[in-house]
């Protein structure tokens, strides 16, 4: 297994170190007049057209903000699960027939009435096609604290905005999140169940550094972490797979805020680090490795690895600066 390359040393990133070729990643290559490169959602509406989960407009365009109605959603949410038993669709149906059959098949939450539908609407059925059944609220509570979605306006109930309508750009990127945590749609309960929060999460508290993250529970037992000697940019606190003993999910680097503006750009435009927040002299950065931390011919660690990897994202988006 290779080592974690962005343990820092002597307080600088070698250039030898970032000489990686990421722009693969960053690359432009969707058509759209109405979608540029730098517009919010480009990657996730990349993701949705490179899977045939949704497709644009004949007119050039992909329309980020049209409405998406009940119907839309649910199909491109089945779409990117593509289950082997979607119901055949007949001649005499209704394009979204077969969709909406597989859905009240699994017990989700449609609706026969030609409502608006709203992100609200959305969060009910992301939620049972995760195998839950919970109300609206509690709905957005759990699509929160699985970092599913984080609000339009703060990452509350409240500031999801429940009442507001579904756009493509939202609608294809809570799809994503979601698919990357799950490989198979799943059955909701036909009765009503109630989130609690303490059976699905875990607060880790960082005092030395003042700040918070949620973790999975299913994480319990399963992750270290480990802080690196001290350097001129500051700390590296790295959480590591327990099954693969040295295998980083993924670091939060607490660095000195001179630091990371001498250097962010050089930094950001060679890997992907993402600055969480500030407090006092300190930065923190987020970012994860960029080569493989497993052994693959170890299957079982090689697994517990990649099914822990699928939370770093929700994790990432819980981060907190503890007052």
């Amino acid at each position: 297994m290779k080592k974690y390359q962005m343990y820092l040393s002597a307080g600088l990133l070698s250039l030898s170190i970032l000489n990686m070729n990421v722009a693969s990643s960053f690359a432009s290559d969707l058509s759209f007049k109405d979608v540029k490169a730098g517009y919010w959602g480009y990657q996730n509406i990349k993701w949705a057209i490179d899977n045939k989960i949704v497709d644009g407009y004949p007119d050039g365009n992909f329309k980020p903000n049209q409405r998406v109605n009940q119907s839309e959603f649910v199909a491109m949410l089945i779409r990117a699960f593509k289950p082997s038993d979607l119901p055949t669709q007949l001649a005499s149906d209704r394009w979204d027939a077969p969709y909406l059959k597989h859905a009240r098949a699994l017990g989700w939450k449609t609706s026969t009435q030609s409502t608006s539908f709203t992100r609200g609407k959305a969060a009910l059925l992301l939620t049972n096609a995760s195998g839950k059944n919970y109300n609206m609220n509690d709905s957005i509570q759990y699509l929160l604290d699985l970092g599913l979605a984080e609000g339009k306006t703060v990452k509350t109930v409240k500031g999801f905005q429940q009442n507001d309508t579904l756009t493509r750009t939202e609608a294809v990127t809570f799809i994503e999140r979601l698919r990357q945590r799950m490989d198979t749609l799943q059955i909701s309960p036909s009765t009503e169940q109630k989130y609690n929060r303490a059976d699905h999460l875990i607060v880790y508290k960082n005092t030395s550094y003042d700040f918070s993250l949620t973790l999975p529970k299913s994480w319990e037992g399963k992750y270290t972490v480990t802080d690196t000697a001290p350097t001129q940019a500051g700390h590296n606190i790295n959480f590591i797979n327990k099954a693969t003993k040295q295998g980083v999910l993924f670091t939060i680097s607490v660095w000195s805020a001179d630091y990371w503006n001498k250097n962010k750009d050089q930094i950001s435009g060679q890997i992907q680090a993402t600055k969480l927040g500030a407090k006092g002299n300190n930065v923190y950065i987020f970012h994860t490795p960029t080569d493989v931390q497993y052994d693959p011919s170890d299957k079982v660690s090689t697994k517990d690895y990649q099914v822990m990897s699928k939370d770093v994202s929700m994790i990432k988006s819980s981060f907190t600066i503890l007052k």
